[in-house]
């Protein structure tokens, strides 16, 4: 069995590109040996950085620690599925272990080329096959549909061994027995779940209060982007088969599916970022892809992608900001304060942002670009409750006259943004 847990004060320091930042301050951390513990906490409260820290070789060395990073891509470092399994264990058949997963006949495919809920429930299968005694989860159902979150969550809730869980959902926090909130670093409560949960603080961290949804109607009578007969083959197999859609000014668009159904390829496909290998786009009432598989000459829409840090490009966060001639001339400033994030944040390198900070900077630069066409990727993945609110009133609050559409998971979400949906049939 292993040993528990005990740490006190830790103060946690990390050099970032502009400078120091204390991201953990004067903590203590009890947890007894097969205990479950929630780590909740606003984006950028300290989460993962104690995760991360908590899994730095040496600090707990009586521990087999395996960590489950918020994006998976972090941890993808083999060529095929199943390498990333038997890497370091080859004696282990790697094929039961994916159709437990949801990953049957995945094994010889890039996992590069996985959505993203499907990376994510690899480099879970990954850990566990590295049978740690210490788990850390860093919002491991976030990108999950819910069918598979519902799974995932029924599976660690029999893992027997002891567990840290980052979350934002309140099913997952009932299924640990103690809870710690983190803010700026610092523990604020702590205690028996069913006790920090009663905390009307806590409730209010993990629930968001939607406003009342207000559409703002406009005459639907410009087509934006019209989709007609788009197919996309996926090298492993199957394909995306999109309904024929014609969205038009004003439009407020949902698209629901399951994993790996091929929601993010179908933002890519209207973003100008990926052909279809059937079917036309007609964007802005010209077609697209008339000049090859990428064409994004028509300054008519703008991506906010599931993964908000591969948008970025400069050194500094007021720097992003400037970088569309769109918003070139924009007080970074009150910018970043509408985003209910700090001014201060405009000298920092969008890097050491938190994972929720820089999601809500890349929706931000999408919504207020003044593009026809605004496409969001899981724009709520990871972010807690205050921070969903406040995209759906940045939703709310952008050009009624442009198109929407949002792929997402999260139908509260999709509701409070006034949001027809579309379902995307599986892969097939």
């Amino acid at each position: 069995m292993a040993e528990p847990i005990h740490l006190h004060g830790l103060t946690l320091e990390r050099e970032g590109l502009d400078g120091v930042l204390t991201v953990l301050r004067d903590l203590d951390l009890s947890l007894e040996s097969g205990q479950r513990l929630a780590l909740i906490g606003g984006n950028g409260s300290g989460k993962s950085s104690l995760l991360r820290h908590l899994a730095t070789p040496g600090v707990l060395p009586d521990h087999r620690v395996g960590l489950v990073f918020q994006d998976p891509d972090e941890q993808l470092i083999a060529g095929t599925v199943a390498e990333e399994l038997t890497l370091g264990r080859p004696q282990l058949d790697a094929e039961p272990i994916l159709q437990r997963f949801g990953l049957a006949g995945r094994g010889g495919e890039d996992p590069r080329l996985l959505s993203a809920g499907q990376k994510q429930r690899l480099q879970l299968a990954v850990v566990l096959a590295d049978d740690p005694d210490l788990l850390l989860l860093d919002e491991p159902t976030s990108l999950q549909d819910a069918d598979q979150a519902a799974w995932l969550r029924r599976h660690l809730a029999a893992w027997e061994g002891t567990m840290i869980w980052a979350t934002q959902q309140p099913d997952e926090v009932a299924l640990c027995h103690e809870a710690l909130v983190l803010d700026a670093g610092r523990r604020l409560e702590a205690g028996p779940v069913a006790t920090v949960l009663a905390r009307p603080s806590v409730h209010q961290l993990l629930t968001p209060d939607y406003p009342p949804t207000e559409i703002q109607t406009v005459p639907m009578t410009r087509t934006v982007v019209q989709l007609t007969d788009v197919v996309c083959r996926f090298n492993a197999g199957g394909a995306l088969r999109a309904p024929d859609l014609e969205i038009h000014a004003g439009d407020r668009l949902g698209i629901t599916g399951l994993n790996g159904c091929g929601k993010s390829t179908l933002l890519a496909v209207m973003a100008g970022l990926r052909r279809p290998d059937e079917g036309t786009v007609q964007l802005a009432g010209s077609p697209l892809y008339e000049r090859g598989s990428v064409d994004l000459d028509h300054g008519q829409a703008a991506l906010a992608p599931q993964f908000p840090e591969y948008l970025f490009t400069r050194g500094q966060v007021g720097d992003e900001i400037g970088l569309d001639p769109l918003l070139a001339g924009t007080d970074t400033g009150a910018f970043l304060e509408r985003l209910g994030l700090a001014a201060s944040l405009a000298q920092r390198h969008p890097q050491d942002l938190s994972g929720g900070q820089k999601r809500r900077l890349a929706l931000a630069l999408a919504l207020f670009s003044r593009r026809s066409l605004i496409l969001l990727d899981e724009p709520t993945a990871a972010l807690d409750a205050a921070g969903r609110v406040r995209v759906a009133r940045l939703v709310a609050a952008a050009d009624p006259a442009g198109a929407l559409v949002v792929a997402s998971h999260d139908t509260a979400f999709l509701a409070a943004c006034g949001c027809r949906t579309v379902a995307l049939a599986p892969a097939g």
